[in-house]
């Protein structure tokens, strides 16, 4: 297999899981905590998604490995799950990830491609109130958030400083990301400023979470409202944007029909409802659960041109409150539930 590093093929999770079994990047070594590295192969044939839970999207925050879990979820891989990180890094505890599986007998789940997202990479800037900011989008950053090397071994948050190009896995809240982890990218890294939300105009202006887009090098206008990718450099306007790709199912490649999303809801801007904060994934407002905005949540339901929301579970705020939630009691309850649905 060739040998593909996505920091030089960025968008980061544009490459996807190929059907025609073509060949992604190579596995690579990892951290010493055992990290999912490398890539493989999507080969037709492995499960199905028509039926049951086929075609399944999961976003969330990695909480354990072996295969993957991912909201109380094991996702297994194998050879044929394509894996697309950032030049070849493991996939780690903390990192937050966008995985497309299929069902197997007895239920389980095989992950056909597991991508890692980062909203943010960019330099790390200090904000007035001495938090951090990428790009001019704030960071809200925990005290037990994983921090990490370029090859992922935990460095803590005393290596972050201004100035350092980080990638950074979190969840949109509505303007500002709360990370779940942060990768600091090798300090002779060719620079490089990715966004990737929802775009969103105010007041004249173009932004994406926090900053400020200056899409003047683009042939056309950006596509306010819509889920983009940018590629640009830090500018005093903000990120001069030099790139722009559109995914209609945002950090999904292809069909899905049940989602398992860790996430936040926000309201619509300029329209009633509300949509999944960060993706713009609208919400069915025939939805069972009410939408409750800025609360953390595993969402569970079903997709198909809007969101029903079947089954909403409060997160907690601590890391560790996460993980013992996940691991039991009311999500293992909702996830099979969600699972037991035709």
């Amino acid at each position: 297999m060739r040998r593909r590093h996505l920091l030089a093929a960025l968008p980061l999770l544009s490459t996807g899981c190929r059907g025609d079994g073509g060949t992604l990047a190579e596995a690579r070594g990892g951290a010493d905590d055992g990290g999912i590295g490398g890539t493989g192969l999507f080969a037709t044939g492995q499960g199905s998604d028509d039926g049951g839970i086929g075609g399944t999207g999961v976003f969330g925050a990695v909480t354990g490995l072996g295969s993957l879990r991912v909201n109380g979820l094991l996702l297994e891989t194998s050879g044929v799950t394509a894996v697309e990180t950032l030049a070849g890094s493991p996939v780690l505890p903390g990192d937050t990830v966008a995985a497309e599986a299929v069902r197997l007998d007895g239920g389980r789940l095989l992950a056909t491609r597991v991508a890692v997202f980062h909203p943010l990479i960019g330099p790390l800037e200090r904000s007035a109130d001495g938090g951090w900011t990428v790009l001019g989008t704030r960071l809200l950053l925990a005290a037990d958030t994983p921090v990490r090397d370029p090859r992922g071994a935990a460095v803590g948050s005393a290596a972050l400083r201004p100035g350092r190009t980080v990638s950074v896995s979190g969840l949109w809240r509505d303007e500002t990301v709360v990370a779940t982890a942060l990768r600091l990218l090798a300090e002779d890294a060719p620079p490089v400023a990715v966004l990737r939300g929802l775009l969103r105009a105010q007041d004249g202006a173009v932004l994406l979470g926090g900053t400020r887009v200056d899409a003047r090098g683009l042939p056309g206008a950006p596509p306010v409202g819509r889920f983009v990718t940018l590629h640009g450099r830090p500018g005093p306007r903000g990120l001069a944007v030099e790139a722009l790709e559109e995914r209609p199912l945002a950090v999904f490649s292809g069909r899905v029909s049940a989602l398992s999303v860790e996430g936040f809801i926000a309201p619509n801007r300029d329209a009633p409802g509300h949509h999944l904060s960060g993706f713009g994934l609208p919400l069915d407002p025939s939805s069972p659960v009410s939408p409750r905005p800025g609360v953390r949540q595993l969402l569970l339901g079903r997709y198909r041109d809007l969101f029903r929301v079947d089954q909403g579970v409060p997160l907690p705020a601590d890391d560790a409150g996460r993980r013992q939630l996940l691991a039991g009691g009311a999500a293992t309850t909702a996830n099979a539930r969600w699972l037991a649905r035709p």
